[in-house]
């Protein structure tokens, strides 16, 4: 590992969060990263804790997803219904999505200005 490796970084968690990419193939950041491999907030890894990336779940609230959000797809085998997906299907929705509250801020300022390009 090195810290010219995307992924390979520990979050700080009361700082600004790393870009959440939709590519998951090992590169999710870390939530505790040993000293050996570069962490520095070892507090939690001295109580007994693991080094780990972040779930799915974190990087959902990362990019201000309700806590109860269920990622869910069509299911197309024919069947009625969805289906919950994996963690790595996850990882990509997140990855991809606009993130919902910036979306809500967005359309927020839209419509403040939206009389100012289209009179009625």
């Amino acid at each position: 590992m090195g810290k010219h490796c995307q992924g390979q970084i520990e979050i700080k968690p009361d700082g600004i969060s790393p870009t959440i990419r939709a590519e998951h193939h090992g590169n999710i950041e870390f939530r505790r990263l040993s000293k050996k491999n570069g962490g520095i907030l070892t507090e939690e890894l001295s109580k007994g804790l693991k080094e780990r990336r972040l779930t799915p779940r974190e990087c959902a609230l990362i990019q201000t997803f309700p806590p109860d959000y269920d990622f869910v797809v069509e299911n197309k085998h024919g069947r009625k219904g969805s289906y919950l997906v994996s963690p790595s299907k996850a990882y990509k929705i997140i990855g991809n999505a606009v993130p919902p509250l910036l979306a809500y801020n967005l359309a927020k300022r839209i419509e403040d200005v939206w009389h100012l390009y289209f009179k009625k």
